[in-house]
């Protein structure tokens, strides 16, 4: 069981939480190199003294906002992977999370691939080694539920390895399209097109 935090430290978190909130907001209407940290600190109600304590630079900010996205990926995606059920239902529940999460998280993943572009179809090249490392995380479960489900016959057999790239290759290129298009697609629609398209040929059907 977790300890409990104490007061002070229940504070701390809510206080660096509005400053990420705010420095997020500020990064996706005027852009990274635009906003200052003076700017974020007004935005955030505190001292331009108080930001420094949390984060040395405005580049510490930007990296706790993409560490902090990454961690809400890698608890929901795991989660979604651990659950009971067959490998095939594991992989429907991982695209239907995935899909949601990039709803969800839209502001940072914009602000990210303005700051890396180019990488909307390979992520880990704009990632640091600790974002890096929650990302192979995720990848690694689900590349062990490919295994498993192709084990059982429930997949086709195909490398692993590579129905991972496939997968995540079309889900990133979806965001890619969520970002630039937001009103032409949702959560549902994504999850049901990658189902479709990448499905269609690995799926055996019930003999």
């Amino acid at each position: 069981m977790a300890a409990k935090l104490t007061r002070r430290e229940r504070e701390r978190q809510r206080h660096r939480r509005e400053i990420l909130a705010a420095a997020q907001d500020l990064f996706a209407r005027k852009g990274f190199d635009k906003t200052a940290m003076a700017e974020i600190a007004e935005r955030a109600e505190f001292a331009v003294g108080t930001l420094y304590k949390f984060f040395e630079d405005k580049e510490a900010l930007y990296r706790a906002l993409i560490l902090d996205t990454m961690r809400d990926f890698e608890r929901e995606l795991s989660a979604a992977l651990k659950t009971p059920g067959t490998e095939s239902e594991k992989l429907d529940r991982y695209i239907e999370a995935k899909a949601a999460l990039f709803v969800r998280h839209i502001p940072t993943a914009r602000l990210y691939f303005a700051q890396t572009a180019g990488t909307a179809f390979l992520p880990m090249a704009g990632l640091d080694r600790d974002a890096r490392a929650i990302y192979e995380k995720v990848l690694g479960s689900l590349e062990t539920v490919f295994r498993n489900g192709i084990r059982k016959k429930l997949l086709a057999n195909m490398d692993p390895k590579m129905l991972v790239l496939g997968l995540e290759g079309l889900t990133n290129a979806f965001l890619d399209e969520l970002i630039e298009r937001p009103d032409d697609f949702s959560a549902e629609t994504m999850a049901g097109m990658t189902k479709t398209i990448f499905f269609e040929r690995i799926r055996l059907k019930a003999k």
